[in-house]
């Protein structure tokens, strides 16, 4: 179906280069100029390669550009404050969009269509990973280019389940629980067999997904099915049942993906499920903690699932130039080169995006030393990605919510959660 879409829109930039009528003009930088990027990446090693690669354009483009990023926080930090600044007309030129934020400012026409400098430029829509395309399109337009996308890691320490008998990684999720439920008895209780932090758009929507093949929101993204076939229900009352008896982790009430590392390196903890985008990091203070890191596929109900997630560079249109919008885009382009993209996963564990850049001597050197960065691609073959709709943040929230409320709170029961979830499903779809 994406091959499908990017053989229609390549179609349209072809009639409209013929009949002149399809797109607005694609202007140039014409004069100095300096844009604003709010973005998410926030850890040692994602900051220092945006850095560098901010510097390395600001120095080598020869339109005078220069850009300026500015640190806002979590993705969800990015979303309420670009918002908000639009809301005061003073909104960044460009963003790193979370995909559940993409659909709120896309349905809202707050993202410049990128169709005439694509068109203009010749860029080539097909170098494009395809399973993460999704989120690139909306009503016949090009809002948004894949940048810090990512799949979910099962992150486990080799030696713990080598001790329960385990010496690879497990194949699904029964039997991941099978081991986790052994560390922690042979322990007396001192180290938890895995943890999961609440992220219902991400964590919880893959393992939904493995029950029903959809997740928390259907795939026409105007319903949640999984309120209604027991799906949600059954995962709710696992995850419930798995706390209670002491081997899964509860995540913390604050900083839940910082405290679950932190357990996991000082050996309280023996597996977790984090982002690909944290691959790095992740390896390196298991190194320095003197773990035996284990990266694998992570897995749902009877076999591998996986979640899509991360982040897209948006331009914003209220309130910006034609100018600014023109060295945006030079930005983006910069961003997307080959050099930019295998430098980027390598650096830090984000997804390579284009085909062509997995081609290249870093990337396969990169595979060839380290299976767990291969992995994180090779795993797009079977993972999904919650639907595109505009409900998608809203009900994400909600859901997360009422998540929360059953395994950090422990005041309600799954059976209430769904019939919760039920009311609120009704005044959003």
């Amino acid at each position: 179906m994406k091959k499908l879409l990017v053989v229609l829109l390549m179609g349209a930039f072809l009639l409209g280069s013929a009949q002149g009528l399809v797109f607005a003009e694609a202007v140039g930088v014409t004069e100095p100029v300096t844009i604003t990027f709010w973005h998410a990446r926030g850890s040692s090693v994602d900051a220092e390669w945006l850095e560098k690669s901010i510097n390395e354009f600001n120095a080598t483009n020869n339109l005078g550009i220069t850009v300026e990023g500015v640190y806002q926080g979590y993705f969800s930090d990015v979303q309420s404050k670009t918002l908000a600044a639009i809301a005061a007309g003073d909104p960044p030129i460009l963003a790193e969009i979370s995909c559940t934020a993409i659909p709120l400012l896309a349905t809202q026409d707050l993202l410049v269509d990128l169709s005439p400098y694509v068109q203009r430029d010749g860029f080539e829509l097909s170098n494009i990973v395809e399973a993460v395309s999704d989120y690139m399109y909306y009503n016949g337009q090009i809002v948004t280019m894949p940048y810090t996308r990512g799949t979910a890691i099962m992150y486990y320490n080799k030696d713990m389940y080598a001790e329960v008998g385990l010496d690879r990684a497990p194949a699904t999720l029964e039997e991941l629980n099978h081991y986790a439920k052994l560390i922690y008895e042979n322990s007396n209780g001192a180290v938890k067999g895995v943890g999961y932090t609440i992220e219902a758009n991400y964590y919880q929507h893959y393992l939904v997904q493995s029950l029903n093949g959809v997740g928390i929101l259907d795939a026409d993204g105007n319903g949640a099915s999984c309120l209604e076939d027991g799906s949600l229900l059954r995962f709710l009352s696992d995850w419930y049942e798995w706390t209670e008896e002491g081997w899964c982790a509860i995540p913390a009430l604050s900083s839940a993906s910082s405290v679950v590392q932190e357990n996991f390196n000082n050996g309280s903890l023996a597996a977790f499920v984090s982002s690909s985008n944290r691959a790095t990091t992740i390896l390196n203070n298991a190194k320095a903690n003197g773990i035996d890191l284990g990266m694998s596929y992570t897995v749902g109900y009877g076999g591998y699932s996986a979640p899509i997630g991360g982040g897209s560079l948006g331009i914003i249109s209220r309130d910006n130039s034609d100018l600014e919008i023109a060295a945006a885009w030079e930005f983006i382009k910069f961003l997307m080169t080959d050099a930019q993209v295998a430098g980027n996963h390598v650096a830090t564990g984000v997804l390579p995006v284009t085909y062509s850049s997995i081609e290249t001597d870093v990337i396969q050197e990169c595979w060839a030393e380290n299976e767990g960065y291969r992995i994180s691609y090779q795993q797009l073959d079977f993972a999904s990605e919650i639907a595109f709709s505009p409900h998608v943040s809203e009900w994400s929230s909600i859901v997360k919510s009422a998540m929360s409320q059953l395994i950090q709170g422990r005041n309600i029961t799954p059976e209430e959660v769904v019939e919760n979830l039920k009311a609120e499903a009704a005044l959003v779809f």
